[in-house]
């Protein structure tokens, strides 16, 4: 596996905080992000290492009780995350038999009609740019 793919292989709790914020759709104090299961000192001590790591920036300050917090926010997109995610499950596959092809086909194959063809559409547009691509860089 390379360095550039799985990057983001990150403890639970890192994860965790990612989501909260990302599906909060704006910056978080860390009071937003604590829960039962997640204690105020926990999230401290992972947002400290998260901003280490640049997962996570400050963005603002904003009252938080009698106090002004730090809000913070994910330097990566969801949808970043996501695909290096993807991407790291794939290539370290023990499978070798299982293509992009071969997933693509059984991804497409558990849609229903309607959404197959608008990915079908798609795959074909992305296919043809990266076709364009690849034939420029020669």
């Amino acid at each position: 596996m390379n360095k550039e793919t799985n990057r983001y292989q990150l403890p639970a709790r890192e994860i965790e905080i990612l989501y909260a914020i990302w599906n909060a759709g704006r910056p978080l104090l860390a009071s937003e992000i604590a829960s039962e299961e997640l204690k105020l000192a926990t999230v401290h001590t992972t947002l400290k290492r998260m901003l280490k790591k640049n997962l996570l920036e400050v963005v603002d300050f904003a009252k938080s009780g009698n106090v002004f917090g730090r809000c913070y926010q994910p330097t990566i997109s969801i949808m970043e995350f996501e695909l290096d995610r993807l991407s790291a499950a794939f290539e370290s596959r023990q499978c070798t038999e299982i293509t992009l092809s071969k997933y693509i086909a059984a991804l497409l194959d558990n849609m229903d009609k309607e959404t197959a063809l608008r990915e079908l559409e798609n795959l074909e547009k992305m296919i043809a740019e990266k076709r364009k691509s690849l034939a420029g860089t020669d």
